[in-house]
């Protein structure tokens, strides 16, 4: 009996404590059931998923998935980079309705104590003591090149010593020699690395004490985005962080690749990407645009212009003291699809399916002022402004027309001209083009952009195998006139152009003649064994000026000493008491 009231009040005990704690877990797990006008936090763990590239600014969204019940929560995006624009910051989620999105700083009390410092720092350790080996190590080396000079000394003085005697042993003598030659080669080499090594270890130690450097300037505070969110419904939703960037930057860059035979012409449209935001972006759907964020969107008013009767003083005293007078749209773009590669026997077409999914040409988008270009690929980008990457934007072949170009007046070359066209959906942005033939650079070039279905002009160097060579046959003054009052100035000029490309070729030849600013001098082209050229932007600005420019076809000669001739008289008439500016000597 009094058993049976023991395991009683045991059993009445243990399930009040069971009630106790389930009261105490459930008041304590869920407080916004208790209160609903407060709302749950909680911290997300988000990625940079999409980011649209300007000059000068990014536009990054972060994105997190979340299961949320119904009611009020307040969700937190952390370590948001100290670049940010916070009057640009939306958010956007899959379900409920957003109430507000709130930037919040806070003030980091050492900036040491971060995991980017840590790091940094770590590094920046690791490498003075790779330096401090590599000096130990050069110390070592200019140690053990005095020993072995030592005994090379020795070595001479024993041989000098014992020089025309029976002790001098040659053998052991060109031994000796061998070995100290051998030991100075070693040394040499290992000397060689290491100071090579240890340049590249200076240079890594800049970097990252100028990474560690911008990061404690800015590691002073930390920042935040509060996101409140209404739910009605229970379920799983995506929540996007879009915010605005500065330190970021791309800019154009050309690779124009002809041929050795000529017979096309690739274009590479890239952009180099620079960015020291202070967040790295790895795996990003990258888009570039050519709006700047940064401008107004409207133009500035005209103010009116008065102008009236200005009033005279008799003095005018002055005082020394007198004072003297964006939201950004939420990115919607999606991560690339990734392939999963789950069917062993399917494995070589989805790869090889992938692989031309990602090597696609970027996606033209946008209308009016601004172009975006979507890059296929996932695009990773470190946060230092000292590492540049490249972002291939398209590849395409230009339908292009040659013509060699001289001038033989101003240099002893004749160049090779591409007038390209651009084929290309593409807006080709102004920027800097690097030009090859074949496998041979031949330089860089300023390329001034180009719309779809436009023109533009390419110079592919000098061709050896095509020569101009300009000689002034004769060169006199004579008197002219009924009387012999005037004085002409005859000069006969000449140029011999070989092509030993071994096919034909059109040429345009360029060269000058004096232009008279006055009516007492007259200048007249005589003698002119082809006819000048009849293009009609040309004809309008440079013939004007003196410029004379000859389209030539010239046929494949057997050697550089045989050309196509092209000849004329240029004649400076005036009275012989007029006295003219100098003329050229040739």
């Amino acid at each position: 009996m009094i058993g049976d009231r023991r395991i009683t009040a045991r059993l009445l005990a243990l399930a009040l404590t069971f009630v106790a704690l389930h009261s105490s877990a459930y008041s304590q797990g869920t407080p916004a059931s208790l209160d609903p006008n407060v709302p749950e936090e909680r911290l997300l763990k988000a990625k940079i998923e999409s980011v649209v590239l300007y000059q000068g600014r990014a536009a990054v969204t972060r994105v997190a998935t979340t299961t949320l019940t119904a009611g009020l929560w307040k969700l937190r995006f952390d370590d948001l980079p100290a670049s940010i624009q916070p009057d640009t910051l939306e958010a956007k989620s899959g379900a409920g309705r957003i109430l507000s999105v709130d930037f919040i700083q806070r003030a980091v009390s050492d900036a040491a104590s971060t995991p980017d410092a840590a790091v940094l720092d770590a590094e920046i350790r690791k490498i003075n003591q790779e330096i401090a080996t590599t000096v130990d190590l050069l110390t070592g080396s200019q140690n053990e090149l005095k020993v072995v000079e030592s005994v090379g000394v020795r070595a001479a003085s024993d041989a000098t010593k014992d020089g025309g005697t029976a002790k001098l042993d040659l053998v052991s003598l060109d031994g000796q020699l061998t070995w100290m030659t051998a030991q100075r080669a070693r040394i040499s080499e290992v000397a060689r690395t290491t100071t090579e090594r240890a340049e590249f270890l200076r240079k890594d130690l800049v970097a990252a004490q100028s990474r560690r450097n911008a990061l404690g300037s800015r590691a002073n505070s930390s920042q935040s985005a509060e996101v409140l969110v209404a739910m009605t419904t229970d379920g799983e939703v995506p929540v996007r962080l879009s915010y605005l960037v500065t330190d970021a930057r791309w800019e154009p860059v050309y690779s124009i690749r002809a041929t050795p035979d000529r017979d096309s012409i690739g274009i590479e449209f890239d952009a180099l990407v620079i960015q020291n935001s202070g967040e790295d972006w790895k795996g990003v759907r990258l888009s570039l645009s050519t709006a700047r964020p940064s401008r107004a969107a409207s133009p500035p008013t005209v103010t009116p212009w008065f102008v009236d009767i200005r009033p005279t003083f008799d003095r005018v005293t002055v005082s020394e003291n007198a004072p003297v007078a964006l939201s950004v749209n939420a990115l919607k773009a999606d991560q690339p699809e990734r392939l999963e590669l789950k069917d062993a026997s399917g494995m070589l077409s989805k790869r090889k399916s992938a692989a031309e999914k990602l090597s696609e040409d970027a996606v033209v988008g946008g209308s009016g002022p601004s172009v975006t270009y979507t890059i296929a690929l996932p695009f990773d980008a470190p946060s230092d402004d000292q590492v540049r990457r490249r972002a291939r934007i398209a590849s395409f072949d230009a339908p292009t027309k040659f013509v060699f170009q001289t001038q033989p007046i101003a240099s002893d070359g004749v160049f090779l001209r591409g007038t390209l066209t651009n084929a290309s959906p593409f807006q080709l942005l102004p920027g800097r083009a690097s030009v090859f033939v074949g496998a041979d650079y031949v330089g860089a070039t300023p390329f001034l952009g180009a719309a779809p279905t436009q023109e533009f002009a390419v110079f592919f160097g000098a061709d050896p195998a095509v020569t101009a060579r300009r000689e002034l046959v004769k060169k006199e003054d004579r008197q002219s006139g009924l009387f012999g009052g005037g004085l002409d100035s005859v000069s006969d000029y000449r140029v011999i152009i070989s092509n030993g490309t071994g096919r034909p070729i059109d040429v345009e030849l360029f060269d000058r003649r004096p232009v008279s600013r006055t009516d007492k001098i007259e200048v007249n082209l005589s003698n002119n064994s082809a006819p000048l050229s009849k293009n009609s932007d040309y004809v309008a600005s440079q013939l004007p000026q003196g410029i004379l420019r000859w389209d030539l076809a010239i046929p494949p000669t057997p050697s550089g000493d045989d050309g196509r001739v092209i000849s004329w008289t240029i004649v400076v008439s005036r009275s012989k008491d007029i006295e003219t500016t100098p003329l050229p000597p040739q």
